[in-house]
């Protein structure tokens, strides 16, 4: 074996080796650096690369066999040893090395420190490409659409209700595909009108795939055009374009989504039954008002709801078979209490009759489920309505409003906090943008405290919805006191949207907390609310505004609990008894923060029962507020200062120092004023807290907030006022602020 390897070395076998090998290798790294620039594909590399494997044996048989002399190449075995320059050869085979592996070396250089970077650069680019693709999958699931508002091609521009309202009823039957995720309208239709890409449309919207197209009618004849886009790579699925005469509007309407849902099944692979059918109207006529009813619904202004109800109620008319229209009737005529044009007695009294034939028509109807939920709701009957709300879900999962309206019943209504937080969730992922989802959402974060998801949440809406974003940010930098932030903000919101009066509502209570009366006086064109009266000290007003609220909706709930609450709070306990206990009773005998029996009418209902010295029945209603609190706990709402009207630390303190855990109790709620939570102060319910000598440094500290927080705030309007295209303090206020030095 050691012979035979040293003729190996003699022969300069091993020389060849190492030489072929080193060109070997830098012919195809030139090869691979090369042939992409010209074009050439991989197959070629993979070619150089096979060549020179299977040159590799055959050079090396060769140097063994043959010597390189003066005279050219001999076999071996012809040459003779003595005159052999085998040696010489062997000498140039190792210069040539040499050459070669600086060669190599050199090439090898400039590939670590030249070509690698920019490899490392697309590969990078590549593989963050691939890793967005699979975060998109991840994030919009790829069975999920959004439906673009359909283009108006038509030459009046009225028709463009027409045109939404086909994408629209698209959206709708494809929302009743379970296994399909569907934006909801709200959202979908907040991009109309903007020059805006479909790829970052999907992203905002969290969806895979868009469905686009046009409208275009004229007389009696229709064309509409719809194409499906995957988003990711814009590139089309399916397209189609229908010309029909509009006596089958619905027959088209069920051509179309059957047709997407299919191109939809091939594609991602859906499972299931056949697309859903439209509920078709008896004529186009009563449709048509359908449509102009859901165009002005979604705009959601009272006067566009009023609007609404007007075009529902004409569908009707013409139909009065068509249950999508009844049930949206009775959803509109809900939605209007409170705006002071109906009273709860008047929408219940008009509801009813359409939310019954709704589900006498189409008992499977996702609207007609939610129309008895929403009336039964306004009839304080929660737990029913629940039920319906819950079936509107399984009818349509993708009925985005329907989760945010059982959410609202679960926390105002029934007070199970935990379980209405994924409601909210599910209600944000079907609809990014909407205006109730987010701002419900937000609140629950905040309730949370958890304040970083809540800026990012309102950071998504800031371009979009400028104003709403002006005044959420002003309530989530008011926490911990700053009470003039929410101010600010509101009046901010004002600016941007004049129009829109709830700012100016929500303004009414913010200048109530402040002291500053006359604004608050001045800023509402309604009579101010019992309640901010109640804030203002003021609860002989508060119990005339009550009562005349009362005499103009005689049976209202919501009226009798809220007179009962203000004559409690002015010390008639007598009159204000038949009517909190009327509420505690239909509020099903539980505290909620919402809206059927807060922590204020509990404290007023023990007052008047202690009153009658009725100690024994003053033990459920703290069982219950006690209930509530480990509610809160449970669903992770016990956390610091949440709002000026909302604090576990109040509410549990309160229910301590009522039941002699005095100084438990008056820790508990000087956290609370502590935190930024207000304190009402002239309560006849209340004056056992207030006169005691433990609650005077918490009702200075609440007084010297208010103070420093009226200041903060004259301060900005009172010295350049922003806001004064809007709105100016009322006469005196900033003379008397200028007069005090700025105090």
């Amino acid at each position: 074996m050691g012979q035979f390897f040293e003729e190996l070395k003699r022969r300069n076998v091993l020389r060849v080796a190492i030489a072929y090998l080193a060109v070997s290798w830098l012919l195809i790294q030139v090869a691979e650096t090369l042939f992409p620039i010209f074009g050439m594909s991989d197959a070629l590399i993979r070619l150089v690369a096979i060549l020179l494997f299977i040159g590799f044996p055959i050079i090396l048989i060769f140097s063994w066999a043959y010597e390189l002399t003066p005279e050219g190449l001999k076999l071996e075995r012809d040459v003779d040893r003595s005159r052999s320059v085998v040696h010489h050869t062997g000498k140039k085979l190792d210069r040539a090395i040499i050459v070669v592996l600086a060669l190599a070396l050199g090439y090898f250089a400039f590939d670590k420190f030249v070509l690698d970077p920019a490899r490392d650069v697309e590969r990078e680019e590549e593989v963050a490409k691939q890793a967005r693709s699979e975060a998109l999958v991840d994030s919009y699931g790829d069975k999920s659409i959004a439906v673009l508002p359909f283009i108006n091609m038509s030459d009046d521009a009225d028709n463009e209700y027409f045109s939404d309202g086909i994408s629209e009823e698209l959206l709708n039957l494809l929302a009743k595909v379970p296994q399909l995720r569907v934006i909801s309208r709200s959202s979908s239709f907040s991009f109309k009108g903007k020059d805006i890409d479909l790829p970052t449309v999907a992203e905002q919207l969290n969806v895979a795939h868009v469905l686009e197209g046009s409208v275009r009618k004229v007389g009696n004849r229709v064309r509409i055009t719809a194409q499906l886009i995957e988003a990711r790579s814009d590139s089309h699925l399916w397209s189609e374009t229908y010309d029909r005469n509009l006596d089958d509007i619905f027959a088209i309407q069920d051509e179309i989504s059957a047709a997407i849902v299919e191109s939809l099944k091939e594609h991602l692979g859906l499972q299931g039954e056949a697309a859903p059918r439209v509920i078709a109207a008896a004529n186009t006529e009563a449709h048509d008002a359908y449509l102009r009813g859901r165009h002005l619904m979604v705009q959601r202004t009272v006067a566009t709801v009023e609007g609404a109800a007007r075009e529902f109620e004409k569908a009707v008319e013409l139909d009065p078979g068509y249950a999508p229209a009844h049930a949206e009737l009775a959803i509109a005529t809900l939605l209007v209490v409170g705006s002071g044009s109906v009273t709860d007695t008047e929408a219940i009294a008009r509801a009813t009759p359409h939310a019954e034939r709704a589900m006498a028509l189409e008992p499977t109807l996702a609207q007609a489920h939610a129309a008895t939920g929403f009336l039964l709701w306004s009839q304080w009957n929660p737990e029913e309505a629940l039920t319906h709300f819950e079936q509107a879900i399984q009818i349509n999962p993708n009925y985005s409003i329907a989760y945010t309206w059982m959410a609202n019943l679960l926390d105002f209504s029934l007070g199970r906090y935990d379980e209405s937080f994924p409601m909210r969730e599910t209600a944000l992922r079907l609809d990014p943008l909407s205006i109730p989802a987010i701002n419900l959402y937000v609140l629950a974060l905040i309730y949370r405290n958890r304040l970083a998801d809540a800026d990012r949440e309102l950071e998504k809406i800031a371009s979009i919805y400028p104003s709403r974003y002006a005044s959420w940010r002003g309530r989530r930098t008011s926490l911990g006191g700053k009470w003039a932030n929410k101010v600010l903000g509101d009046l901010d919101a004002v600016r941007i949207d004049p129009e829109y009066l709830y700012f100016r509502t929500l303004l009414t209570w913010e200048f109530a907390f402040l002291g500053l009366e006359k604004e608050a006086l001045a800023i509402s064109e309604a009579p101010l609310p019992f309640f901010v009266l109640m804030m203002l000290g003021r609860p002989g007003d508060a119990v005339t505004t009550a009562e005349a609220r009362l005499a103009e909706d005689p049976i209202s709930l919501r009226a009798r609990r809220d007179l009962g609450l203000a004559l409690a709070g002015a010390g008639d306990y007598a009159r204000a008894r038949p009517f909190l206990e009327e509420a505690w009773q239909r509020g099903g005998r539980r505290i909620t923060y919402g809206d059927s029996f807060r922590i204020e009418s509990a404290a007023a209902l023990i007052a008047i029962r202690r009153d009658a010295s009725e100690e024994a029945e003053v033990g459920e209603l703290m069982a219950a507020i006690r209930d509530n609190v480990r509610r809160y706990h449970k669903a992770g709402m016990a956390g610091p200062g949440h709002s000026l009207f909302f604090n576990v630390n109040y509410e549990e303190g309160l229910v301590a120092y009522l039941a002699g855990e005095r100084e438990r109790g008056l820790t508990l709620i000087a956290n609370a004023a502590e935190d930024g939570f207000f304190i009402m102060q002239s309560e006849a319910y209340l004056q056992s807290l207030y006169d005691d000598p433990g609650f005077a440094p918490i009702r200075a500290g609440q007084e010297a907030r208010q103070v420093r927080e009226r200041k903060r705030f004259l301060h900005v309007v009172c010295t350049d006022n922003p806001y004064e295209a809007v709105w100016q303090p009322a006469k005196g206020t900033c003379e008397r602020f200028a007069a005090a030095g700025g105090n």
